[in-house]
């Protein structure tokens, strides 16, 4: 008969296996709201699709500008996916094999059975499921304003230009089958792209910016400090720890497989790419963060020129509402980039923090409204429509197809003559050449 001494032992030890069992790491249930500028849109879309209707208005005229959908890695990505993934799955692979796993993760079969993507490729295509997003989110346009939006195509009615990649070309051309049919898209005439296109991309020839701030280590010296950070430090040694592995994960590997976890997600409706599961919801968070802060000092308000050249955009909506010819178009639609939406964003003033973002304030920062996982997604988009309303023309503002206020309106439908008032200085003060020139 055991002693009273061995059956506790045994039932410590039960309760130990049994803790172990139930405390595993498993895929955080909410990890799809963490993926940064490489979320796919269906999370983010508003599946409401009634008719947008205020009493005595008519929608008269539409300008879109959009990002396009989902799509393939780029090269440094692509890469480590290719020759650096492989060998840290073997590394992880053996260490189980080898039992000096110790269970953290609740299963390794995922990782076990992963072979890269056959989406993948370093060219920035878009993807089957960015094709749908386009698709589907032209048809919700379509249903929410028929009498502007349900009409046969003519060239004289809408205009369509995109910039000089497959990924922006396809998506124009994917959301004007969504708009006008498979047949009917047939007579859509699309602008040819420009090389270095100032209106869709006006960041790209704005060579002051492009020196002070996308090219300047300074600019972006938050970012720095924060991937070596006791938080990003520690975050990395408890995720190489619950892999088993015997080394420690640079930050860039580190952040590599969080975001492929992110685009291996979104080409798949139903699946989850495995390697999310290795991912605490704080590593999410964290990572998440490293994203925000970096397009916060790219892409956000940080600094000035920033978002002032995009008042360049800006001017195009004045411009095109403004233009009461009978041959003008009822509906321009643009399709673009992650930092031309976001620049957009930040010369209207939206989701703007009462802090900057910096490297010491990530806990302050967590209800944050500059969340690129819900105003960068893939296929984020912005609208403009200009309602006419008995003697008086009024405005209304959707982003990602949710309707939203601008700062300093009165209402969502916002009287257009206030909204002019509330950027004159900015429209006023619109000379590119002069902001973007390097004297």
């Amino acid at each position: 008969m055991k002693s009273f001494f061995q059956l506790s032992k045994l039932f410590c030890t039960f309760i130990i296996f049994l803790k172990s069992v139930n405390t595993c790491h498993d895929l955080h249930t909410n990890f799809f709201q963490h993926f940064s500028s490489k979320t796919p849109y269906r999370y983010i879309a508003n599946y409401n699709t009634s008719s947008i209707e205020y009493e005595g208005c008519k929608p008269w005229k539409i300008w879109l500008v959009q990002r396009h959908g989902t799509r393939t890695p780029g090269n440094e990505l692509d890469k480590f996916v290719r020759d650096r993934l492989p060998k840290i799955q073997e590394d992880i692979l053996n260490n189980l094999s080898k039992g000096t796993i110790l269970g953290e993760l609740c299963s390794f079969e995922g990782i076990k059975l992963w072979t890269s993507h056959k989406e993948l490729d370093s060219q920035k295509r878009l993807t089957s499921e960015g094709q749908d997003e386009l698709f589907e989110f032209a048809e919700r346009l379509q249903l929410r304003l028929p009498t502007l939006l349900d009409q046969p195509y003519q060239n004289t009615n809408f205009l369509f230009r995109y910039t000089d990649t497959q990924r922006t070309d396809e998506s124009a051309k994917q959301f004007a089958t969504g708009l006008f049919g498979r047949i009917e898209v047939k007579k859509v005439v699309f602008t040819k792209p420009l090389d270095k296109d100032p209106l869709l991309r006006f960041y790209k020839v704005c060579q002051k910016w492009r020196q002070n701030v996308k090219k300047s280590p300074s600019a972006i010296l938050e970012y720095t400090k924060f991937t070596l950070s006791d938080i990003v430090n520690t975050t990395l040694s408890d995720l190489s720890k619950r892999l088993g592995l015997n080394y420690t994960l640079s930050f860039k590997e580190a952040k590599n497989i969080y975001s492929y976890c992110a685009f291996e997600t979104a080409w798949e409706k139903i699946k989850v790419s495995p390697w999310c599961s290795i991912f605490s919801e704080l590593d999410f968070k964290v990572f998440e963060y490293s994203e925000d802060l970096k397009h916060y000092l790219i892409d956000g308000d940080k600094y000035e020129l920033t978002y002032k050249q995009a008042c360049v955009l800006l001017k195009n909506v004045v411009e095109h509402f403004d233009d009461d010819k009978l041959d003008s178009h009822n509906g321009i639609f643009y399709f673009t980039h992650s930092g031309t939406v976001l620049k957009m964003l930040g010369v209207l003033g939206l989701y703007k923090d009462n802090d900057n973002l910096r490297h010491d304030n990530f806990w302050e920062m967590e209800n944050r409204q500059w969340r690129t996982s819900k105003i960068d997604a893939f296929g984020s988009n912005l609208i403009f429509v200009l309602f006419k309303c008995y003697n008086d023309m009024k405005i209304l503002t959707l982003h990602q197809e949710k309707i939203i206020r601008i700062p300093g309106c009165e209402s969502d439908l916002c009287s257009y003559d206030t909204f002019k008032k509330i950027y004159q200085e900015k429209l006023n003060n619109c000379d590119f050449n002069k902001m973007c020139n390097i004297e």
